[in-house]
């Protein structure tokens, strides 16, 4: 069976951001070719070479190889091909591609750091015989390649990882290695000295595609772009890829914490029964695991460089990638998908949020302080929080808005010597988010920190709660006159946050805030278990991107809704069935030859089973299109909380990270309000209340795909 293989896009837009951002550059992936000896032009179609990079972008090849597709024309002989790679005769590395007889496939290795050429021509006699190049730019495989510069200082794991002593300790380089594991008949993966051993407990499986496999599976384990990464595949017999499909499985990992250090990742991460039962290969790093670096950019460019290495271990290009992974897992994937186009051709994000920008871990940190002796009673404080229980904004504060604060952010692997303190150690290290990713943000002028994008100006919180006469006048402006906010060390305030103007326009302009990218070219099955009434992972957060994807595309048809009570019964039947319906849904893309653009195939081959659905506590599916506010089956079954924000005004799409300001207005509160309340509300807010309909602070349009730090 043909299919279509989703290669790196070409033309793509490349965003330069020193501070804020420079103009964007064209990139190509492929080589037109060159003009004939004659000087004519190029020769026709049928007698002209096409060359393609395969494995990653031919801007961003890494490792100093890079897997290359030649197409022949009609009038060379495969056997009369010549490639030079930097002037040196390459052509050796390719053979005919098993699905195409005109096509080659290669592994052109030895790549110098920087620009190199690729050149193909016929040996043949003759005149006008076709030639074509192809440039690469070769990055070192410790990267960084599009991330900006590596964060210091960082801590290498590769020995905790069983890998090694690092031969290189500012990069943790550590030779790659290679482990066989068999699947025994008892359901249990079991470590092979040998590969082409056949142990008498030996289990086969039946792949997708229908072939019946040994069960013996290669897992690959090294360092690339300075994370962990791990690479499983089926390969009976101990041939590399052996019973593997062409689909591709990528996990990444939940949390969010402030880097400086590589973090860890177990072999259980890929040595997955589910995908590998299927003939799917799996792939994931260490720097994609959210709770060690809260940064999508390198979590991107390590995905994109751990896909190249395996693309280039498999000598094929995966059919299709496959993103996997919950909470900081689900942010990755739509970040990813939404700024890098190419890396993941399929989401499935489970207790989904859309991306960084949360203000509710420094929002639940504020309100509970404020709410500290405030007399709200917990079904007040609730109401306030938009959540079902103190369980979520306590979770919040106490699990994620340390990360705020430049002296305590820090994990373990930084000392405390080294950790910044505004009086002893100024010049220290500053553990929060903005300053780990100070390449995306910039540093402010004044104080040589992080841009700060947080910002509480405006925001009346718990205005909904006033408005349903849950709280009186009183304690909505207690809460407000007490909520404070931030400094710049992340310490609590009595004054509001303003976030700084330049790094507002880089989180829209770089899609840190995810609006109006390429997030409508992937399928997106948001698989849910509920958890809202004992839980920060809130429903209302999958509402988010569909409203999203609506507001920029006009329609969510690319994202479907699945969600069951957590832990139960219907929940195991939802977890159950998701790999197959997303795998269905990616091989029915593939497969498409229609030359439609991406985003309306997407929506064109969506799967029958692809439909909004959630399950009961029993295992009863229900088929139910979701509706943020509409109470149906599903969400009377499974009533979605909302959040601060939401409570104070904001739509749905959470998509303002800085409200514009509008004269407070008495008619909207619907209570009355004593003269002394009044005069408190405007000292309250001197220059005005959010106007939730008003684009956000520093909101500019996004810049396009591929950003550069």
């Amino acid at each position: 069976m043909q299919c279509r293989t989703r290669r790196w896009r070409r033309g793509a837009t490349i965003l330069a951001v020193a501070g804020l951002f420079a103009a964007t550059l064209p990139v190509a992936a492929s080589a037109s070719p060159e003009r004939g000896p004659d000087g004519n032009g190029p020769p026709g179609q049928d007698r002209a070479f096409t060359v393609e990079a395969l494995s990653t972008r031919a801007d961003m090849v890494t490792g100093g190889d890079v897997l290359v597709g030649i197409d022949v024309p009609r009038n060379v002989p495969q056997h009369q091909v010549r490639v030079l790679a930097a002037g040196r005769d390459v052509s050796d590395a390719f053979t005919p591609d098993p699905s195409d007889p005109r096509r080659l496939v290669g592994l052109v290795e030895g790549l110098r750091p920087g620009t190199n050429t690729i050149r193909v021509s016929g040996t043949g006699n003759g005149q006008g015989r076709p030639t074509a190049a192809l440039e690469v730019v070769n990055h070192p495989s410790s990267g960084p390649v599009f991330s900006g510069p590596h964060q210091t200082p960082f801590s290498c794991t590769t020995e905790q990882a069983g890998l090694g002593t690092p031969t290189d300790p500012a990069t943790c380089a550590v030779p790659a290695q290679v482990v066989w594991y068999y699947r025994t008949t008892g359901g249990s993966f079991q470590p092979l000295a040998d590969p082409q051993d056949r142990p008498s407990d030996l289990a086969t499986t039946t792949t997708r595609d229908g072939r019946t496999v040994d069960y013996v599976v290669r897992v690959e384990s090294g360092v690339i772009n300075r994370s962990i990464y791990r690479f499983a595949v089926l390969a009976e017999g101990g041939e590399v890829g052996a019973g593997w499909n062409g689909g591709l499985v990528y996990n990444f990992g939940g949390g969010c914490g402030t880097g400086f250090h590589q973090g860890s990742l177990s072999l259980g991460t890929v040595l997955s029964d589910a995908e590998l039962s299927r003939g799917l290969a799996v792939a994931s790093g260490s720097l994609n695991v959210h709770g060690t670096a809260c940064n999508a950019v390198l979590s991107a460019e390590t995905a994109m460089m751990v896909k190249e290495h395996v693309t280039e271990e498999l000598r094929t290009v995966p059919r299709w990638t496959m993103g996997t992974g919950g909470s900081g897992g689900a942010i990755q994937q739509h970040l990813i998908a939404n700024d890098y186009p190419g890396i993941l051709d399929g989401l499935v994000p489970q207790l989904t949020f859309q991306d960084s920008q949360l203000s509710e871990p420094a929002d639940c940190r504020l309100l509970r302080r404020a709410f500290a002796g405030s007399g709200l009673s917990p079904a007040q404080q609730n109401a306030v929080t938009g959540y079902h229980t103190a369980t979520s904004c306590l979770l919040w504060d106490l699990a994620f808005a340390d990360v705020l604060v430049a002296p305590t952010g820090c994990s373990s692997n930084v000392p405390v010597a080294e950790r910044y303190h505004p009086v002893t150690n100024p010049d220290g290290v500053r553990c929060t988010t903005f300053d780990s990713m100070i390449n995306v943000w910039g540093a402010d002028p004044e104080t040589g920190f992080a841009r700060r994008v947080f910002d509480n100006v405006g925001v009346q919180y718990g205005l909904g709660a006033l408005q349903a006469g849950t709280i009186g006048v009183e304690q909505f402006l207690a809460v407000n006159e007490r909520v404070g906010g931030f400094d710049q060390d992340g310490n609590v305030v009595g004054e509001r946050s303003v976030a700084d103007r330049d790094a507002l326009e880089i989180a829209y302009a770089t899609g840190q805030m995810a609006l109006g990218g390429a997030l409508s070219d992937v399928p997106i099955l948001d698989v849910r278990p509920y958890t809202d009434p004992a839980d920060f992972h809130t429903y209302s957060h999958t509402f988010t991107v569909r409203e999203r994807l609506e507001d920029a595309f006009g329609h969510a048809d690319n994202q479907v809704m699945w969600r069951a009570p957590s832990g139960s019964v219907g929940n195991a039947a939802m977890q159950g069935r998701w790999l197959d319906t997303m795998a269905d849904w990616l091989d029915a893309i593939a497969a498409d030859a229609s030359g439609r653009p991406l985003a309306e195939v997407v929506v064109d081959r969506r799967p029958d089973d692809a439909v909004d659905s959630c399950w009961t506590r029993e295992g009863e599916r229900i088929l139910e299109v979701a509706e943020y506010g509409v109470f149906g089956q599903c969400e009377t079954l499974m009533p979605p909380a909302a959040t601060p924000r939401i409570v104070a005004g904001s739509s749905v799409a959470s998509d303002v990270i800085a409200c514009t300001l509008r004269p407070v207005d008495l008619e909207e509160y619907g209570v009355e309000f004593t003269p002394t309340q009044h005069e408190r509300l405007h000292s309250l807010f001197p220059d005005g209340v959010c106007d939730w309909e008003a684009p956000s602070v520093g909101q500019v349009p996004f810049a396009g795909t591929w950003p550069r730090y």
